[in-house]
């Protein structure tokens, strides 16, 4: 289900839109006719490619100079590799945009090797909404509550994609800081993947952004195929009143402190930038072109269609999440970097 337009981004549109009326034409001018491609850090088929291609199919008109935008896939190193990408190779002239895994920042935070970016010189533009980390499991699996996984001696088994993605590094978090025993399986090329390893009985469930676990596994919802049995967050979300928070479970104060640091991406899930260095006036259309994007009338009705839910995020909030965990203590940075170690 998608949200309203609420005051506050529609707010966020009209400043925009007043800021940039003295300066459109040149904008105009330079787009038009222009192809502006949007590299995607996942295969064809995966939720970041989903997003990407919804919002594609409406951005260029939002645009000044109405561009065509083109989604190219670029995936490796749960979206490591399309993050340096954009930061590094990518032109600078206001014809690229990426969208990659926010799980970035804990790979930065964490010192992961490879790390060849720093995410607070990116040009964002926006995030499409908040996401917490929830875990389903199938109910024909051994334990069907978290509380009966915590101390159990035999492994429950979660697919994701590999390391520095929240599939695979929020459930080993989440078995550190609270002594369950979840056996995150790496490997999977997409989140689609590792939903046929579910079917096909290879694992018994997975751990991924309650959004995602919407729009491609409601069906599993509704047949009682599997079900939420935890979720990440401070407060639960509206619609999972009756699953336990993680943090009731955590071990001590420093879990509660990992469990705080596995669930900050959820904060910006899916963003999308430009590289660092893009002339500033082609920023600002762009961010402007965004948030028009996310209320655009037909935009909403066709992601409604695909119980896709869009709660975005402007520039400015984005560099707030970003700042608040990248000053995270170094002590603490380290101890969730031995944790989600391969």
């Amino acid at each position: 289900m998608l949200k309203p337009l609420g005051r506050g981004l529609l707010a966020m549109v009209l400043l925009a839109a007043g800021a940039l009326s003295a300066r459109a034409q040149r904008p105009a001018e330079f787009y038009k006719g222009k192809t502006i491609t949007l590299f995607v850090g996942s295969t064809a088929g995966g939720g970041y490619d989903t997003y990407a291609r919804l919002l594609s199919r409406y951005f260029g008109a939002n645009i000044p100079g109405n561009p065509s935008i083109v989604p190219q896939n670029m995936s490796g190193a749960g979206s490591n590799r399309a993050a340096g990408f954009i930061y590094g190779v990518a032109p600078k002239d206001g014809t690229a945009i990426g969208i990659f895994h926010e799980a970035q920042m804990m790979n930065q935070l964490t010192r992961v090797e490879g790390v060849q970016f720093d995410l607070r010189k990116f040009n964002w533009l926006g995030s499409s909404y908040v996401d917490p980390n929830a875990c389903m499991i199938r109910r024909d699996a051994p334990v069907t509550t978290f509380k009966e996984m915590v101390g159990r001696a035999q492994p429950v088994a979660v697919g994701g994609t590999g390391p520095g993605s929240n599939t695979y590094d929020a459930p080993r978090v989440l078995a550190a800081a609270t002594g369950a025993n979840l056996k995150a399986v790496a490997g999977y090329p997409t989140t689609n993947d590792a939903r046929v390893g579910v079917e096909r009985g290879e694992l018994q469930g997975m751990c991924l952004g309650w959004e995602s676990v919407k729009s491609a596994s409601k069906q599993w919802l509704d047949d009682k195929y599997a079900h939420v049995v935890v979720q990440n967050g401070l407060t639960k979300h509206r619609e999972l009143p009756d699953v336990p928070l993680a943090a009731d479970f955590a071990k001590d104060d420093t879990a509660r402190a990992m469990l705080k640091l596995v669930d900050a991406p959820a904060a910006m899930s899916k963003p999308f930038a430009m590289p660092p260095g893009v002339d500033a006036t082609l920023v600002a259309v762009m961010r402007f072109a965004l948030l028009s994007t996310f209320a655009d009338p037909k935009f909403q009705e066709e992601a409604t269609t695909m119980n896709l839910e869009f709660q975005p995020k402007d520039a400015a909030g984005i560099q707030q999440v970003l700042n608040d965990v990248l000053a995270t203590p170094q002590p603490i940075a380290d101890q969730y970097r031995t944790i989600i170690a391969p």
